[in-house]
């Protein structure tokens, strides 16, 4: 018997073809639960390996008005020319510093490499955010003392190459590295060692804490794998959507930028059927996939596939977001599928989809979907996924 927890005694079922929706225990590793017996983890329903299944009775949907709606807002949401050069300028002089580290090192610092990470590196970077991610590793476990001594040195060595010697950069230390601005430009330098070291022993009030030097680590193999993964225009496209909808949707506030690239490619590309998808067909798959479940409790989900071993994609979310997040995409869905387009993606002067009352579109009333988790009380809160 695995009974369910406390909040999900009535909860069976969310959307067309999911499967029971009860947590599992906590699990090893830090991610979350183990993994439920075979008979209680399900494959969220898709629509696309489906599709033999349901015969049309009408013709096929016309996506021309969509694909123009999202390619613009695609447009509207890319940074321009002038960002993405006043981003990389600074980059490449802080390239150029770190090379020069590694081959004339310096007594106080032992750099070993570093990496160029995050939405900046993918492509998938938004309008406005003129932030560029740096992976600075070094041969010994970090302390908070090198950190500093690294800020510093760094912060010396940028500003003698830039050009404009009258204005000041900002830096600002914190628990994973250290941020360096200048110009409206921002380094978000995030410092770490090598794997191997991080088997050693870690002294919390010294060393950087060990969840970060692993996260740091991470974003290195999530950068690398979507650089060599994700090469279809689409891919990146979604990717700007959806890190909208996070600015503009409080049920998508709490969905990390990993778990969103996974979700895109994934819609995008993992199909049986080798069909290449068009931008609203991944568009509305991702919607679809999202409404089925495939982020909830108990679902086979998306694997993540720079961690060893079955790390779901979504194994950092809590019920109460799983949940939400199922209900939003549901909403959103049945709005699409009555060409509520432009509400969901933002469009000026497009009213707003509510998730808290119905709305009409095109005479049809659209009901958001209610949730399904009700939150324990007390000791019996559920922790994980």
């Amino acid at each position: 018997e695995w009974p369910l927890r406390p909040g999900f005694e009535s909860i069976m079922y969310r959307g067309r073809g999911s499967g029971p929706r009860g947590p599992r225990p906590a699990g090893p590793r830090g991610y979350g639960p183990p993994p439920l017996p075979p008979d209680m983890i399900y494959k969220s329903f898709d629509y696309l390996e489906s599709k033999h299944l349901f015969q049309r009775v009408t013709s096929e949907i016309d996506d021309s008005d969509l694909s123009k709606a999202i390619l613009e807002k695609n447009q509207q949401l890319a940074p321009s020319p002038e960002e993405l050069a006043a981003i990389q300028e600074q980059v490449t002089k802080f390239t150029s510093i770190v090379d020069n580290l590694v081959v004339s090192p310096d007594p106080e610092v032992d750099v070993e490499e570093m990496r160029i990470v995050g939405s900046f590196k993918k492509g998938t970077i938004l309008a406005g955010h003129k932030t560029a991610d740096i992976v600075l590793i070094i041969k010994h476990l970090p302390t908070k003392e090198d950190i500093d001594k690294i800020m510093k040195l760094l912060n010396e060595k940028m500003g003698a190459l830039q050009s404009d010697k009258k204005k000041k950069a900002e830096v600002k230390e914190n628990e994973q590295g250290f941020t360096y601005k200048f110009n409206g430009v921002s380094l978000n330098v995030l410092v770490t060692t090598l794997p191997g070291n991080t088997k050693e022993t870690i002294d919390p009030e010294k060393h950087v804490k060990l969840e970060h030097l692993k996260n740091s680590l991470a974003a290195i193999r999530h950068a690398r794998w979507f650089e060599e993964n994700a090469f279809q225009s689409s891919i990146r496209v979604i990717v700007r959507i959806y890190k909208d909808f996070k600015r503009r949707i409080p049920f998508f506030a709490n969905v990390n930028p990993w778990t969103i690239d996974l979700l895109a490619h994934h819609a995008a590309v993992a199909n049986t059927t080798g069909t290449q998808l068009t931008v609203p067909q991944v568009f509305r798959r991702s919607l679809q996939l999202l409404s089925a479940g495939i982020l909830l409790p108990g679902s086979a989900s998306i694997c993540d596939p720079c961690e060893p071993g079955f790390v779901k994609a979504h194994s950092f979310m809590s019920y109460e977001d799983q949940d939400s997040l199922a209900c939003g995409a549901q909403t959103l869905l049945r709005a699409l599928a009555h060409g509520g387009y432009k509400e969901i993606l933002g469009i000026p002067g497009a009213r707003t989809v509510t998730f808290d009352s119905a709305t009409v579109f095109n005479g049809i009333i659209v009901t958001p979907s209610k949730f399904a988790y009700e939150k324990p009380s007390g000791d019996q809160q559920p922790n994980g996924s």
